[in-house]
């Protein structure tokens, strides 16, 4: 297993929703103890944020300004690209229904089949990206490789699987494209991921054309959405995941380009 994504994951769940909010209900009791007034409001604030985030309402409040940053991609066959790529998002592990093999999660299977759609359109080839982290037999490309193979039909020309992160993705990705004189792509991950997502593989020197799916804040919203549970707050934890990495991307950018 990685430790650098053992790390990452680990200081992402103490500024994420549940556990960042748990924290501040617990300091809260702390103070309680010495400023009652101070510490009760603390505590009544997290538990307000928690059910708040919990809601696919609340959760919409983070996620919108994020997608809205990229629209759904409107003419793939203008956009002058030499490829499409696909990012990894995570793997469901040792399926039943597959004999036990690790499969791709729901969401990078909704990215696949755009990315199939986007092929189909265009006649471009496809690259997968994505590694073990969690020290897995099989890289996640060559899980995503075989669903495009075994199930859509449509075999990926290029498997990236030693990237842990966005940033390898796009550096390892980069790689292998430059050797086959390509630069320009269509980039396909879900709407969140988006936004930070072409600014890495951009600043890797390929040139990016936007190809987002997955979107989570459309449409108008009905009562159901204001009823907390863990759809919410798992699409809350994701959004919110996205603003910070794409404050420590441009963080990072600014102190890179800085010339003392």
């Amino acid at each position: 297993m990685s430790s650098a994504w053992l790390l990452t994951n680990a200081i992402s769940a103490l500024l994420l929703p549940p556990l960042n909010l748990l924290i501040l209900g617990a300091v809260g009791l702390l103070v309680r103890r010495w400023l009652p007034r101070t510490g009760t409001g603390i505590t009544l604030m997290s538990m307000a944020l928690l059910a708040l985030l919990s809601t696919s309402a609340g959760a919409r409040l983070l996620a919108s300004p994020l997608e809205a940053m990229t629209p759904p991609l409107a003419s793939p066959d203008n956009a002058g690209a030499q490829a499409i790529v696909v990012l990894g998002g995570g793997r469901r592990r040792n399926a039943p229904e597959y004999d036990g093999q690790d499969v791709p999660r729901a969401a990078v299977l909704a990215r696949l089949r755009y990315a199939v759609r986007l092929h189909r359109q265009t006649g471009l080839p496809m690259l997968v990206t994505g590694g073990s982290p969690e020290a897995n037999a099989d890289a996640e490309a060559e899980l995503m490789a075989r669903v495009l193979r075994d199930d859509f039909g449509a075999p990926a020309r290029w498997v990236e699987g030693d990237s842990d992160n966005t940033a390898q993705n796009a550096q390892y990705s980069a790689g292998i494209l430059r050797q086959a004189g390509i630069s320009r792509i269509l980039l396909v991950t879900d709407a969140l991921h988006m936004p930070r997502s072409k600014r890495v593989f951009s600043q890797a020197g390929l040139t990016v054309t936007a190809a987002p799916t997955n979107y989570l804040g459309q449409g108008a919203l009905i009562a159901a959405d204001f009823i907390p549970g863990g759809g919410g707050l798992s699409d809350s934890h994701y959004a919110m995941h996205e603003w910070i990495g794409l404050l420590w991307c441009r963080m990072a950018h600014q102190r890179d380009s800085f010339v003392p």
